[in-house]
């Protein structure tokens, strides 16, 4: 795959659950062309994106509409085809790539998956749900929209941040991709606005055949927490 995607990371909380994520970007990115641009807000962040080799930006975490557009702002110093977004407590596959490789190479505007699979982290379960719109987490937005848009996010909201900038590309081209694959995966904490037990689900999943596409690693360090 030709095409640099930057991964924009918002970091708030939840050491053990963010470093399972750097530690996930670090391994794709031996074989995908990305970056990382965390934006941090407490000090063990910035040192954590420093040990696992990823940009970082500073910026409080009052506002998470203000947080999200300092890090969109701070993406445009850096040469990418995509942005991609995602949450530090997110966890992608490589086979969320193949399957986003053929839209890479068509050169669409604006893309992302409709599924995804949450895990427990306390209890060890998982459910998987396609909202069969585009989801936040893993989606792709051309560098000349982030441009023409600027500001991603309005910053007079507490929540649907996704919905929200969502409306920002709505005169553009939207492609959502049915993805049959467990390839992005939201890990819930003790610490989240949504907890696991409030989560929509099309289909609750046994433990094991919801982590069939992680590394034994990634498994026993989801095992761990």
């Amino acid at each position: 795959m030709d095409k640099k995607i930057l991964i924009l990371l918002p970091i708030w909380k939840r050491e053990k659950i963010t470093r399972l994520c750097l530690e996930n970007l670090r391994e794709l990115k031996k074989d995908i062309n990305l970056d990382v641009l965390c934006v941090v807000s407490e000090q063990w962040a910035k040192v954590a994106a420093v040990e696992y080799g990823f940009k970082y930006v500073e910026a409080p975490n009052d506002n998470l509409g203000v947080k999200m557009n300092i890090g969109v702002k701070e993406s445009l110093r850096y040469k990418y085809d995509y942005l991609m977004n995602l949450g530090s407590d997110d966890i992608i596959t490589k086979k969320l790539f193949d399957i986003y490789n053929p839209y890479f190479e068509k050169n669409l505007k604006f893309f992302g998956s409709t599924r995804l699979t949450f895990i427990d982290s306390v209890e060890k379960v998982a459910k998987c749900f396609d909202y069969t719109v585009m989801i936040g987490a893993g989606r792709c937005i051309r560098r000349d929209l982030i441009e023409e848009v600027g500001q991603m996010y309005d910053t007079d909201i507490e929540c649907g941040f996704d919905a929200n900038s969502m409306r920002k590309f709505i005169k553009h081209s939207m492609t959502e991709i049915e993805n049959p694959y467990n390839t992005i995966y939201d890990i819930k904490s003790d610490v989240n606005i949504w907890n696991y037990k409030e989560l929509p689900f099309t289909k609750e999943l046994s433990f094991d055949s919801a982590v069939e596409g992680l590394s034994t690693k990634q498994i026993d360090s989801i095992l761990d927490l």
